[in-house]
């Protein structure tokens, strides 16, 4: 199944299980845009054979940042070649989330070894990995919000799947043209670039020690773990009223912290298991926000704009799943204090302390 094929939304063999913890929020006040049909996708090109060689080792306290960066982003490469080929593939059933995530990674990746790449070549690999999330992004946020509104229906019965399936053509027709949009961009000289620098730079530096004069990344990563997590606790004096797009910020920054965390590994020790755990626990719920917030908007749109005029039925049905999703809405925004206070709390702030300790008093000394 390639990724310009679209299915009835019922069986589309890419729907996501789950929310995507990564979805952008939806400004509920923006105008509806209606979904054009969809023009005739382009001829999937065929991926070029790219494999990695050299895979390197975990993140030492002795690499320098460079190294260390090199280290971080290596897998991602991986996954996101690979995830490329099954999108290009059309005998193959895409991996978006896996793509999409790859994508992310390598983007925070770069962000939090800043330090490691001339400012020319951070930017350029930037760009070009933002451009790769946000098209594989607008894909599977149409099917999670898919998924969602398949998954509700089923609950309810076969009358009310029959009733919302004008709600579903139109996210479909949109996510068809989503994706060909993707495979426009996919086929473009820019993203081969951005995608043989990737392996170019990751490859060329995978084997490479602990530079002369760097400071270490031992001796950088304890303060690079405080920052992001005072970056993160910033948001608590408003966290329990903040509007959706707060939120989402607050999202972001526990992303942040969770990655470097993962990037660090071993180094930061015992205590990353509990520490990503509730992370990860944030991200969740307010993931989980965030998607009921976009299902609602974009219902709400449609209601307010149908391409075609709905029956009693339909309209009643929509309706009650758009209740649904405000509802969710509320429930997930009065309940966020439980997660938030997992990571604001003594003991992840300990724990975290803790492991920053540790890693100042391990580095290695700067020759």
């Amino acid at each position: 199944m390639g990724l310009t094929e679209v299915e009835p939304p019922s069986t589309h063999p890419s729907l996501a299980p789950a929310a995507d913890l990564n979805a952008k929020p939806l400004d509920p006040d923006a105008p509806a845009t209606p979904a054009e049909a969809p023009a005739a996708p382009p001829a999937p090109s065929a991926p070029r054979a790219r494999a990695l060689t050299g895979r390197p080792g975990r993140i030492d306290r002795r690499d320098s940042i460079r190294v260390a960066a090199i280290k971080a982003m290596w897998p991602q490469v991986e996954r996101l070649l690979a995830a490329d080929a099954t999108i290009r593939d059309p005998e193959a059933t895409p991996d978006l989330k896996r793509y999409r995530v790859a994508s992310r990674r390598l983007r925070a990746a770069l962000r939090t070894f800043d330090d490691g790449f001339s400012k020319r070549e951070g930017s350029r690999l930037r760009d070009g990995l933002t451009e790769i999330a946000d098209a594989t992004g607008t894909v599977r946020d149409l099917d999670v919000r898919i998924a969602g509104l398949t998954a509700w229906a089923r609950e309810r019965g076969d009358d009310d799947a029959a009733a919302v399936l004008p709600l579903q053509e139109e996210w479909a027709a949109a996510r068809a043209v989503a994706a060909r949009e993707l495979l426009v961009h996919m086929a473009t000289r820019r993203h081969e670039r951005v995608l043989d620098e990737l392996v170019s730079i990751v490859e060329a530096e995978s084997r490479r020690g602990p530079e002369v004069g760097d400071r270490p990344i031992g001796l950088r990563a304890g303060s690079m773990a405080w920052t992001d997590y005072e970056r993160l606790i910033a948001n608590d004096a408003s966290i329990r009223w903040a509007d959706l797009r707060a939120l989402h910020r607050a999202r972001i920054e526990a992303k942040r912290l969770r990655y470097l965390l993962e990037f660090l590994g071993d180094l930061i020790g015992p205590e990353r298991q509990l520490l990503v755990a509730r992370l990860v626990a944030l991200q969740d719920h307010l993931g989980a926000l965030n998607d009921a917030a976009i299902a609602a908007a974009a219902t709400r749109a449609f209601l307010g704009h149908p391409p075609t005029a709905l029956s009693s039925v339909e309209r009643r049905t929509i309706e009650t799943y758009l209740r649904d999703r405000d509802r969710a809405v509320t429930r997930l925004r009065r309940s966020v204090g439980r997660p938030w206070r997992g990571v604001i709390g003594i003991t992840f702030a300990r724990r975290l302390a803790r492991a920053v300790v540790r890693l100042s008093r391990t580095a290695p000394e700067v020759a």
